[in-house]
């Protein structure tokens, strides 16, 4: 038995297949760094805030550091 191959109007899926599929994993790589990105400076932002709020100064070793201080 013989295998009878198409007759040429064939829809040749594999060659738009995988530019779309290369561009699609492109775009969901660079919404992945974006949230990513978004995540790393809220925490940054978040991180500030709290040691802004402190009460008092940072000390280390006899160095003081005072951030965020007011004018008053």
């Amino acid at each position: 038995m013989a295998h009878v191959h198409g007759t040429g109007s064939d829809f040749p899926l594999r060659r738009f297949l995988y530019p779309f599929a290369i561009a699609g994993a492109f775009v969901a790589g660079g919404w992945g760094l974006a949230a990513a990105l978004a995540w790393l400076l809220d925490s940054a932002v978040h991180t500030a805030t709290v040691i802004a709020h402190t009460a008092g100064p940072i000390g280390v070793g006899g160095l003081t550091l005072k951030l965020f201080s007011s004018k008053r």
